[in-house]
């Protein structure tokens, strides 16, 4: 009964037979991990025009960078927050002065760019002085105008005002003038209140808003944009007709126009956010005609790390593996190089031409497929590097890059070699030993000396201590003293330099008498 069931266990578990020295040799499997909420986006050279942006469950994606709106010929001012701090905002105009600032600067929460400005409290407001210059210093009549910015409240209670330039005046009996952007029945409206008048002076006021409710905690582009030369004042949502009027007497396209003149008394700064909860990107005032800018993403971008270094020479990468969002024609690529000698990160392919030959520098780039094992030309090294190419699509689409994994293969040094011999020799020493079972074993290195784990031996016909044997597994020196006590210990080296620890000690004296011829 026992014989049928030790028959049945090794049937069951083969490879209990085999000898240990089966696995002497064996590589072990590595991982580098990038991206998700646990690893980060670490070690990064370079992030050319893409953008580490966090998504669901504080999950870390790379996804192309957004073109922020640039100043032009035709912007009056542009407030991007980018740089924008507590109580600073920067931006290039001599037409404007920043009066009062007190915002809650946001790099999670907004449109384009490096930051947005929150508006989280009542006391939280921007103010800006219009100085002589400006759109609304111009004498004469109004010319041609567009506000527009980019929108994302957290509330739109009754009468909390965007943008606003509207104060009691002289003149007016202290009756208000300007402009004002403000909350209405959860719609987005303007009033121009006394700024239009007809040729004898008599004012009009002018109340507009969109048709589409405001969206809680959703971007959305708003703009309004006055023609003077035909009295038409439109609205525009998301870049689309929301809603117009014609600035006439009768409020009719054909009639007589009505004409924009901003009061001289209005020497106040501008407010942005006055009452207003939520938070506003990309704030302009320009001349002419409009030209939203409604955001659009680079066509390339690029992600590179550093050099990183590898336990050893001998690491090889077997693949490269990735989550993407590749949609809409959008795509990710992904690239690796890798080499014995340090390179540098920014570098691209070289080649040094020397008397003996050219040699290459930096290693190319290897293109790879995705969690596909790289078995032709298995290439390996200690400092290795990868990079991403993300292509959108349209300057509409963009592909996100969610994790990237590496898988390596480490190379461990040599197994120690195995039942070290010695035979005297006259003035010699013959040496043999087991060959290692690795398959990238170069040689074995033969130490010797005159004391124990003190192998500085001089002398030999084969040189000083260390020698190098060859991939043998028997050795011969000569040139040696008889009647001599000497030391020998050997390693096993590999093809990536890597070296085993010593093998058993032998202790051994040449002979005329007693050694071999």
């Amino acid at each position: 009964m026992i014989k049928y069931v030790v028959i049945l266990f090794l049937f069951l578990f083969p490879w209990m037979l085999y000898p240990q020295t089966e696995y002497i040799g064996k590589s072990e499997i590595k991982h580098m991990n990038w991206g998700s909420v646990k690893d980060g986006w670490s070690d990064l050279f370079l992030l050319q025009d893409a953008r580490i942006k966090r998504g669901a469950m504080g999950r870390l994606d790379i996804r192309l960078a957004d073109n922020s709106p640039m100043l032009d010929e035709n912007t009056d001012i542009l407030l991007n927050f980018d740089n924008c701090e507590k109580n600073k905002i920067r931006f290039e105009s001599e037409n404007y002065r920043a009066e009062e600032v007190n915002i809650f600067p946001s790099e999670d929460v907004k449109k384009f760019g490096e930051r947005s400005a929150g508006f989280l409290h009542y006391q939280n407001t921007v103010r800006v002085m219009p100085l002589e210059g400006s759109i609304f210093f111009e004498k004469g009549p109004v010319k041609s105008f567009t506000i527009d910015f980019y929108l994302s409240p957290t509330s739109v209670h009754e009468g909390s005002a965007v943008f606003s330039w509207h104060a009691p005046v002289v003149g007016l009996n202290g009756g208000f003038a300007g402009i004002k952007a403000f909350f209405q029945d959860g719609r987005l409206c303007w009033l121009f209140e006394n700024v239009f008048q007809d040729r004898n002076g008599e004012m009009s006021d002018v109340l507009i808003g969109e048709n589409s409710k405001i969206r809680i905690n959703e971007w959305h582009h708003h703009a309004l944009h006055y023609d003077s030369e035909n009295g038409l004042l439109t609205l525009y949502y998301d870049g689309k007709e929301s809603n117009l009027r014609w600035i006439t007497t009768d409020g009719n396209e054909n009639s007589t126009l009505l004409q924009g003149v901003f009061s001289p008394y209005l020497v106040i700064p501008f407010v942005i956010g006055e009452n207003y909860i939520g938070y506003i990107d990309e704030f302009r005032i320009a001349r002419g005609k409009p030209c939203f800018y409604l955001g659009n993403f680079r066509e390339l971008g690029e992600i590179k790390t550093n050099v990183l270094s590898l336990e050893s020479k001998g690491t090889k990468i077997v693949k490269l593996r990735w989550d993407s969002i590749e949609e809409k024609g959008t795509a990710v690529r992904i690239f690796y190089r890798i080499s014995d000698v340090y390179f540098l990160p920014e570098a691209e392919r070289t080649e040094f031409t020397f008397a003996e030959g050219t040699f290459p520098g930096t290693p190319e780039w290897i293109q790879v497929r995705n969690n596909a094992d790289i078995s032709e030309g298995l290439r390996s090294g200690k400092y290795f590097q990868w990079k991403a190419e993300l292509y959108g699509t349209e300057g509409i689409y963009t592909p996100y890059l969610l994790s990237l994994s590496v898988v390596l293969e480490l190379d461990f040094p040599p197994a120690t070699p195995t039942l070290l011999k010695a035979r005297p020799l006259n003035q010699g020493i013959s040496l043999s030993w087991v060959k290692n079972k690795e398959s990238d074993i170069l040689g074995y290195k033969v130490y010797y000396g005159t004391s124990s784990r003190y192998y500085f031996g001089r002398g030999s016909d084969k040189g000083n201590s260390p020698i190098f044997s060859g991939n043998v597994n028997s050795f011969i020196i000569k040139d040696l003293k008889n009647e001599k006590v000497y030391f020998i210990s050997i390693t096993a080296v590999d093809n990536a330099d890597l070296e085993s620890g010593f093998s058993n000690e032998v202790i051994i004296r040449p002979s005329s008498i007693y050694g071999d011829e």
